[in-house]
């Protein structure tokens, strides 16, 4: 899962270090979403990011509360398999409280790296009829706006 593997000692890079948490979530209009996991990780301190900078076969992945596994948190979108939308209602950040969906973008920065701007802003009206079910079906007490 995740497209990030771990360097195997024996050769190559071969172990996967996110593996998928139940079924896949599937809204009426055909976007999925997988809940994953971080597999246990010695290099953990390499991957700052709770959920994958690629996708290896989902359009959204979706973070569990660490603190209370049952539920969801976070949603990472991701376009040509490559990260694009983060959506979190698990903390506040800016003008959006903790439980409504702020969105972060990714983008290359200055130096050329593929990174998550620190700014942050509402769901679209496209987002929201794209992605919004999914993300109810993940944590019905999300607010989408």
């Amino acid at each position: 899962m995740g497209c990030v593997k771990n360097f195997n000692s024996n050769g190559g890079f071969d172990e996967y270090l996110y593996h998928q948490v139940g079924e896949t979530i599937t809204a009426s209009n055909g976007v999925q979403g997988k809940v994953i996991n971080k597999n246990d990780d010695p290099a953990d301190e390499l991957f700052h990011d709770s959920l994958p900078i690629y996708s290896h076969t989902s359009e959204v992945y979706l973070k569990r509360n660490d603190r209370l596994p049952h539920e969801i948190e976070q949603a990472r979108v991701y376009i040509n398999r490559k990260a694009a939308l983060d959506f979190d209602w698990g903390h506040a950040h800016g003008s959006h409280e903790k439980g409504v969906v702020h969105v972060q973008e990714w983008h290359y920065n200055k130096k050329g790296k593929w990174v998550r701007k620190k700014e942050e802003r509402g769901l679209s009206n496209e987002e929201i009829a794209r992605y919004g079910e999914l993300l109810k079906l993940a944590n019905p007490n999300v607010r989408l706006r």
